[in-house]
């Protein structure tokens, strides 16, 4: 059963949503701290990479912005409330490349209050265009943890 989320809640998580594309594709490292965890975790379904902790967030965001930085669109997010201070947020993202060929997946990420405010927890990045499968791809219902429920 998930916990309610407050409207001041669901605000601040979608500011850090949308702060997201502005730090990360503009490799302005000192923005990413409002935006993940310390321990934060991004894993990139796609290459099968994983990127653990601020700082390596901040050397891959950084190396991305020197040429290879998508321009990152977030939307149509859907929350879920865990627990209190726990919360699923799944959105649909839109990456315009360098080249201008368009990519486009999900974000699955974890949210969690910190002492500063809500942060990304966990990332998972789940493309679905273009067509091809993932290197690494979801198990059988992982995606149900955000999916919301339906009473009655």
């Amino acid at each position: 059963m998930s916990a309610p989320l407050r409207h001041a809640d669901r605000q601040e998580i979608a500011g850090v949503l949308a702060l997201f594309a502005h730090a990360f594709d503009n490799g302005e490292v000192a923005d990413l701290g409002l935006v993940f965890t310390k321990d934060a975790v991004i894993e990139l379904r796609r290459t099968g990479r994983e990127v653990a902790g601020l700082d390596a967030i901040a050397e891959f965001s950084t190396a991305l912005a020197e040429g290879d930085a998508p321009d990152h669109h977030t939307l149509d997010t859907v929350l879920v409330a865990e627990t209190p201070g726990r919360v699923r947020a799944r959105s649909r993202y839109l990456a315009v490349l360098p080249d201008g060929a368009v990519h486009n997946g999900d974000f699955l990420d974890v949210l969690v209050l910190t002492d500063d405010g809500w942060r990304i927890a966990r990332r998972v990045s789940v493309p679905r265009y273009p067509l091809g499968e993932p290197l690494v791809p979801l198990p059988e219902g992982y995606v149900d943890p955000w999916r919301p429920t339906r009473s009655g």
